[in-house]
């Protein structure tokens, strides 16, 4: 990956490459949040990371329109 960027740790490197995967997230964009991820508190990013875990375990997508089902509580 690194595109123009210095080298980085392998870790980092990882992480931007899983990050530029997204939607609208360049390399740019990717090395930004893969630095504030590093900065930012461990909680905060475990946070995130099981959020992702959880929208991907607990939500399955309408197999007929492929949107998220609207559930009422």
């Amino acid at each position: 990956m690194n595109q123009g960027f210095p080298p980085t740790a392998e870790p980092i490197s990882k992480l931007i490459q899983e990050l530029n995967k997204l939607p609208g997230i360049g390399p740019k964009s990717a090395q930004r949040l893969a630095y504030y991820l590093l900065r930012a508190p461990e909680e905060q990013a475990r946070l995130l990371a099981d959020a992702i875990l959880s929208v991907k375990q607990e939500i399955t997508l309408c197999s007929a329109c492929l949107n998220v089902p609207v559930f009422l509580q």
